[in-house]
């Protein structure tokens, strides 16, 4: 088991070489109470949560509103969200995401991330943000077209890390 349960996906952009001080995604254990999780979320993420599945194993918590607050696109998440759906978001996504597994039948929470699902996802995560590390010609406005071949590059690059 990678010993974690809840994965936070940071932008790059901020940070577009590779360097020893590169930002590392944070590998964290979620908690199990609803109402804490609710508040945990929110301070993961800076804000109101909205959650999205594009894995119906995994769900993917991201700002609300985090193009008009303005946050940084978040091209590892935007990749990871292409790869699960199997074709480019025609969308960006802004802003920290959390990974968390599939929402509780009860509806009050998520379930932490599945331990199958953990060691892969962190793999993915890697190699999409190395992707754009190298690539950061694209990230400084992040044009988003997602029929150029850099971003179909991104997908491929990061589904080969299954």
């Amino acid at each position: 088991m990678p010993g974690f349960t809840a994965l936070v996906v940071k932008p790059v952009i901020d940070h577009p070489v590779d360097t020893p001080d590169r930002p590392r995604h944070k590998r964290l254990i979620l908690p199990a109470d609803p109402d804490v999780q609710a508040d945990w979320l929110y301070d993961e993420i800076g804000g109101i949560t909205e959650a999205a599945h594009w894995h119906r194993s995994l769900t993917v918590h991201i700002h609300d509103n985090g193009q008009n607050f303005p946050l940084e696109p978040n091209a590892v998440l935007w990749t990871l969200a292409s790869v699960w759906r199997g074709e480019p978001l025609d969308y960006l996504l802004y802003g920290a995401g959390v990974i968390t597994g599939p929402e509780r039948a009860d509806g009050r929470a998520y379930e932490p991330l599945p331990p199958q699902f953990a060691g892969q996802t962190l793999k993915m995560v890697e190699a999409a943000t190395d992707w754009w590390i190298k690539h950061d010609y694209d990230l400084p406005f992040w044009a988003h077209d997602p029929t150029r071949p850099a971003y179909r590059e991104a997908i491929v690059h990061t589904r080969r890390a299954l």
